[in-house]
């Protein structure tokens, strides 16, 4: 699952040195200009209203003649489609400059920032990135059944195959190109879905007094048992492990 884990600004500022990062790292000019050069590959020039996303472990620096001044921020746990850095630029409404500077006086006044917070902060600046991003070209029966799957995991009985049937393309092909698009195929899309409103939801068990199994039926799973093997696969823990809870009993204590 993403979430911001840092976020800061640069004043007036004319180079930063060739530095990576674990994470993804994502850079908003608020004013100037400048250009992102790289170990590898062609510099990346970008300017005011202009952001920048730069993939982990990517060694990079930044650099401007005049000086620029940015929002920057680091997300853990993303797998965007596109692989390489990318500028991406803000809307006439400043949908991004608004929400990441939000983001930044929130987590710069707050002693302590809720779960909820932080992943309503990820899950929007993140949202709004891949709706600008304008080097995604995502064909209509692929979103046609993104779309489909986002508005249906909590129906245990929902089947991909009943979207297949709109089209006239073979189950194999939109499988194929589903991937392609998206980098997963569609049940994996499916489950990340419904795995990553369980981690919302077991995050928020302090204010939904949900037990596990409650959270499962939710999130479009009729067995508990395969609910907690998806979740291992996906997250690398238990649910209850990944909540702090003991595992020696009964799963659906």
């Amino acid at each position: 699952m993403p979430i911001i884990n840092y976020i800061g600004k640069n004043m007036k500022t004319y180079d930063v040195k060739q530095h990576k990062h674990n994470f993804w790292e994502i850079i908003y000019c608020t004013n100037g200009s400048g250009k992102i050069t790289f170990e590898s590959g062609k510099p990346l020039e970008y300017t005011q209203n202009e952001l920048v996303v730069i993939p982990p472990n990517t060694l990079h620096s930044n650099s401007s003649q005049s000086g620029f001044k940015n929002i920057h921020m680091t997300v853990a746990g993303w797998t965007p489609t596109f692989k390489s850095a990318v500028v991406i630029k803000d809307n006439q409404q400043k949908d991004l400059y608004t929400t990441m500077n939000m983001c930044f006086r929130h987590f710069s006044q707050t002693k302590s920032c809720s779960s909820n917070i932080i992943m309503s902060f990820t899950d929007l600046i993140l949202g709004f990135i891949m709706q600008f991003d304008g080097t995604l070209q995502t064909s209509h029966h692929i979103e046609t059944i993104a779309n489909a799957i986002i508005e249906n995991y909590a129906d245990p009985n929902f089947n991909i195959d009943s979207v297949y049937g709109e089209f006239d393309l073979s189950k194999d092909y939109i499988r194929r190109q589903f991937i392609k698009e998206k980098g997963i195929s569609p049940l994996q899309f499916l489950n990340n879905t419904r795995i990553n409103c369980a981690q919302k939801l077991l995050l928020s068990r302090n204010i939904n007094n949900l037990k596990i199994y409650e959270i499962a039926e939710r999130c479009g799973f009729n067995d508990q048992l395969y609910f907690s093997r998806v979740f291992k696969k996906i997250v690398g823990v238990s649910p209850k492990e990944y909540i702090g809870e003991p595992t020696n009993d009964k799963y659906n204590s």
